[in-house]
């Protein structure tokens, strides 16, 4: 090979290790990766089995999302349908179906099956999982350059790639609902604007905005030190949003729209489920191409191979 080709094969993984970084918000999907996750098939609680099915109407608009956001701290899993678009800096829009464990063990699965940088179009989405070893990425492109149809990026490597810690990478605010609603709590001036049935459950409308800075404060230390940095860095200032819950308070559905100095994000995120498990069974070896520090920009500390 060639020191030319190398660069380019070099660059190309950087890239690669980039954009893996900026969608590794949490991780990739269950039915792509054969998840045995129980979330994706949980359904909300009607209103009907869940105690307080009408609380909704006998709160103010700022607690009913104050009472949310606690919810939301407690809360140990999700799955959702989320799309996120990104315009300023690098153009990049994405829809899927994502699930996130923060405890007892981080652990992120989903199913990309949109996704479009800079106005390409990735041929067959991408698919992630996020463990506390790296994350696993498959897509076309890079099976057809590997001859495997899996990507393995050490959590390491990923992180000096990415430019971020591997907590910032697992725990990102513009696709995990439960960050979003706490920070949410910080608006004064949040105000009921109807009722609306999401996913088959009641729930109540809000809206409002907040200063990024004062919903980074409703934050617990760790994870805002886990996403401070990452909105820092897109410049953005506030944000606006409508929130809608359920008779408990819990989230149901969320869309935001924040403009920045160099970005502007919006979102829309559809809770399909709260607190259930999420498991998943990384791909074998056989099917996975390790991809070395050397190709990535780093250190040449990488143990696995990647095709040319």
């Amino acid at each position: 090979m060639t020191p030319q080709q190398r660069g380019m094969r070099k660059a190309r993984w950087g890239a690669v290790a980039l954009t893996a970084g900026a969608l590794a918000v949490a991780g990739c999907s269950a039915g792509s990766a054969k998840s045995t996750a129980t979330a994706g098939s949980s359904k909300p609680a009607s209103p009907s089995a869940t105690a307080g099915g009408n609380r909704g109407s006998s709160v103010t608009a700022a607690q009913a999302v104050r009472l949310a956001a606690e919810r939301a701290q407690k809360a140990t899993s999700f799955a959702a349908d989320v799309t996120v678009k990104t315009t300023g800096t690098a153009d990049t829009a994405i829809s899927g179906t994502l699930q996130e464990q923060t405890r007892p063990s981080p652990l992120a699965v989903a199913d990309f099956g949109s996704v479009t940088i800079s106005g390409n179009q990735i041929q067959g989405g991408i698919q992630e999982i996020v463990n506390s070893s790296g994350l696993y990425l498959k897509m076309a492109e890079l099976a057809r350059q590997t001859g495997k149809p899996w990507v393995e990026i050490p959590a390491s490597e990923l992180s000096k790639a990415a430019g971020a810690s591997f907590s910032q990478l697992i725990q990102n605010g513009s696709n995990d609902p439960l960050l979003q609603t706490q920070m949410l709590s910080s608006s004064t001036n949040v105000k009921k604007v109807g009722t609306a049935t999401v996913d088959g459950v009641p729930t109540t409308e809000y809206t409002g905005t907040y200063p990024i800075s004062a919903g980074l404060a409703k934050l617990p230390a760790a994870s805002r030190s886990k996403i401070a940095s990452q909105l820092q860095q897109q410049g953005l200032t506030s944000e606006n949003f409508t929130v809608w819950l359920d008779g408990q308070q819990q989230v149901r559905k969320v869309v935001t729209a924040a403009k920045g100095t160099s970005e502007s994000v919006a979102s829309t995120i559809v809770v399909t489920s709260i607190n259930q498990p999420v498991s998943v069974s990384v791909p074998p070896a056989a099917q996975v191409a390790t991809v070395p520090a050397s190709e990535l920009g780093g250190s040449s500390s990488g143990s696995g191979t990647s095709s040319s």
